[in-house]
């Protein structure tokens, strides 16, 4: 908290419990003024912000960065909000590709007329590389945001959250860690094995796939089952252009 409130740009970082979220929204209570975005909407719900890509106006970087740079410079109240803020909260910024991040920092160096990273917006970015991955086309090689020249330039000091609050469970903090580090040994087998129920099809609680073709596949049989003809009802688009084919 002290670090933050230095106007450094800060990287705060560590497994699943460790309060990074509890840090942002205690940095939060006493910067109200600070936006607090996020990479995905339901992410952005969680700290009460919103979505990093709306706040710089990026859509889905149609066209590319310079593309995507013209169109958001061209917009009024992006360039406004860009030029009005002192900072910037990024959470689950593991999410964000470094293709992302690179565009938003040209976008606020051109709306602040800076030549300083950011535009001179302070940076605290929240996340933790190790459990979420960059959202990329399909086919695309994981564009990781760490690699990228602009986590370099934007010069973060980083801090690492290591105690974990959440649970105080040895086992199943030890098995969260190896599956955080990629490591599957019998330790985690047996963990995960022992908690297999053995449920029948009629089974109505929540069910988790590991793979969408699964899911979907599940979903469909299960509404085929359902009484009734199918009622299908074209969906009907009206306003700005572009915004209804960012919707598409």
């Amino acid at each position: 908290m002290e670090l933050m409130a230095t106007k450094q740009n800060v990287f705060l970082t560590g497994s699943a419990g460790t309060g990074k979220s509890h840090v942002i929204r205690n940095f939060l209570a006493s910067n109200p003024e600070i936006p607090a975005l996020a990479s995905t909407g339901a992410a952005a719900i969680l700290i009460s912000g919103r979505t990093f890509h709306s706040f710089f106006n990026l859509g889905i970087l149609e066209g590319g960065l310079d593309r995507t740079v013209e169109r958001a410079l061209k917009n009024p109240k992006a360039v406004r909000r860009i030029r009005k803020a002192k900072g910037i909260i990024i959470d689950e910024i593991s999410m964000l590709s470094g293709a992302t991040i690179r565009t938003a920092e040209k976008i606020a160096r051109l709306a602040r007329n800076s030549t300083s990273p950011w535009g001179g917006l302070q940076i605290i970015a929240c996340g933790d590389f190790a459990q979420l991955p960059p959202v990329t086309r399909a086919n695309e090689k994981t564009d990781w945001a760490f690699l990228d020249e602009t986590w370099a330039l934007t010069n973060f000091q980083n801090i690492l959250l290591n105690e974990v609050h959440r649970t105080k469970e040895e086992n199943f903090l030890q098995v969260l860690q190896y599956v955080r580090e990629g490591h599957v040994n019998d330790m985690v087998k047996n963990f995960l094995n022992g908690r297999i129920l053995d449920v029948s099809d009629e089974f109505q609680g929540t069910r988790l796939f590991p793979h969408r073709a699964t899911a979907d596949e599940f979903n469909l049989r299960k509404l085929a089952e359902l009484p009734g003809d199918i009622i299908s009802i074209p969906t009907e688009y009206s306003g700005n252009e572009y915004s209804i084919e960012n919707l598409r």
